[in-house]
């Protein structure tokens, strides 16, 4: 019996006393680490992210957009077999930020909109960094160059819609739930829920990114060599990752990091995932296979816009202040519009 637990638990063991071990070795480092993290919380995540996950979860309840999902539901059906609500998920996927997608999926398959297979399938594509990290905080921040962000965020696009159609082919379940019904919360009640339920979700967002800004440290500090450092760091934090291999390597690469997205990205969608049942194996094959696409698409339209990156920018820390872009920006304020119209047509009708 013992021995059962013990092989079947056998990675947490180690796991725990490797973490004893750097805690109680290198102080300094974790210590060094934690406040890294917390800088890119600060300055990158809470600017960028929390402000589209509000958002997210005001769609998703207020269900204020509705006439366009029906609108789109032709496309939506014929490309990707999904229903029409699921049109909103896609978009905040693509321009959200890493985590939007799959909370909006999760949300959606547990108000019984969208079928388990179709929750899946939205997971396996709607994961892609926002165009303030891409853009601003990789292409400008880090390159020097806001045309070669623009690139890899287009080919990232690129990449998640071809993997969203060939999605549509997995499994054999062909029902489309239709979302004809109204699930729309009052704008204020939506408002409120969708502010005080995304406390929680950025707050883990930031617990992972300072935990494994703790541990990429703590690499960092065992003086493995830059080859093996710059390996660990990419595959485990994206912003880190892009940071370091900025100088030394060519934009399909970095294209490809971010498309992976690193295991603390993995970690922060995994709550969601794994409320569609969705296995983190498919998962994983799906962000591989998404790296690896949009490094070729990179590729491809460098051929056809090939542009110069000033590498005297390149060592740039990938922390950037209040990360913004212009496409987020005119998003959010075509939102708030919506809600405000929205929150004075029911009052009317009251």
């Amino acid at each position: 019996m013992f021995k059962t637990i013990l092989k079947r638990n056998v990675l947490s063991i180690i796991g725990i006393f490797v973490s004893c071990y750097l805690l109680f070795s290198m102080p300094y480092a974790v210590s060094s680490g934690i406040t890294s993290g917390l800088q890119i919380c600060f300055y990158t995540i809470l600017p960028s992210l929390f402000p589209f996950m509000v958002l997210s979860s005001y769609i998703i309840k207020s269900d204020v957009l509705s006439p366009i999902y029906k609108a789109l539901a032709p496309i939506t059906k014929f490309l990707f077999r999904q229903n029409d609500c699921s049109v909103s998920v896609i978009f905040m996927g693509l321009i959200g930020g890493f985590p939007v997608g799959t909370k909006m999926t999760a949300m959606l398959y547990e108000n019984g909109r969208i079928t388990k297979n179709q929750a899946q399938r939205l997971c396996m594509f709607c994961v892609n960094g926002g165009p303030a990290f891409i853009i601003t905080a990789v292409g400008v921040g880090m390159l020097g160059s806001s045309k070669a962000g623009l690139i890899m965020f287009i080919s990232l696009c690129l990449s998640s819609i071809i993997l969203g159609i060939l999605s549509r082919f997995f499994d054999d379940d062909n029902e489309i739930k239709s979302s004809n019904k109204t699930y729309g919360q009052s704008p204020l009640a939506a408002l409120s829920a969708s502010v005080s339920d995304n406390v929680n979700s950025i707050l883990g967002v930031c617990a992972w990114v300072i935990l494994f800004s703790a541990i990429t440290e703590c690499i960092r500090q065992m003086n493995l060599g830059d080859n093996v450092y710059t390996a660990f760091v990419s595959f485990l934090e994206v912003t880190k990752g892009c940071s370091q291999i900025a100088e030394n390597t060519t934009l399909p690469i970095i294209t490809a990091i971010i498309g992976f997205g690193g295991f603390c990205v993995h970690c922060q969608v995994y709550s969601f995932i794994r409320a569609t049942g969705l296995k983190y194996i498919r998962f994983f094959t799906g962000r591989v296979i998404n790296g690896a696409l949009s490094a070729l698409i990179c590729y491809l339209l460098l051929m056809v816009f090939p542009i110069d990156i000033a590498t005297s920018l390149q060592n740039v820390s990938g922390v950037m202040p209040f990360s913004v872009s212009v496409p987020a920006f005119f998003t959010v304020i075509v939102m708030c519009i919506i809600m405000i119209f929205d929150i004075d047509r029911r009052q009317k009708i009251c």
